[in-house]
């Protein structure tokens, strides 16, 4: 076995919340028909702060899900995880630590969330509950800078 002294990550993961959470329910009367549920994705960078031993990052990942039956809603759920990492800044530069952000932190918090939406879910009555996918963090970020970049035009 190898001390984890030795192999820990210049990346790490302080603490999370849920700093916004809402779930709405309605009765839809037909509980036979063919359910869709969508779901939407996003990440911002709340703040960095670099300190003379480590760089703090501060992120919010944003989760919007939506089941509709027909044209009728039958429930919608939002959330708001954030998340405190911290890097080396021995080595990690400030756009490093920005990518890991972007990249593990969200993955972290998509992670947690998941488990969060399955939970409230289940708690609320949604039977199954709501399993969100696994979701390719690559191409959201990708896809991010795409929209700012258009925006930007």
């Amino acid at each position: 076995m190898i001390n984890s002294k030795e192999i820990m990550a210049d990346f790490q993961f302080i603490a999370n919340r849920v700093s916004k959470s809402t779930i709405e329910i309605n009765d839809i009367g037909d509980k036979d028909s063919k359910t869709r549920i969508s779901a939407k994705f996003d990440y911002n960078i709340l703040e960095i702060e670099e300190q003379e031993d480590k760089l703090i990052g501060n992120m919010e990942f944003l989760t919007e899900i939506r089941a509709k039956v027909g044209r009728r809603i039958l429930f919608k759920i939002a959330v708001k995880m954030e998340g405190m990492f911290i890097g080396n800044p021995d080595k990690l530069d400030k756009n490093k630590f920005i990518e890991m952000l972007e990249l593990n932190g969200a993955a972290t918090l998509s992670q947690f969330t998941r488990t969060y939406i399955f939970s409230i879910s289940a708690l609320s009555g949604i039977n199954p509950a709501v399993k969100i996918p696994m979701i390719n963090i690559l191409e959201m970020r990708r896809r991010k800078y795409e929209k700012l970049d258009k925006s930007n035009q």
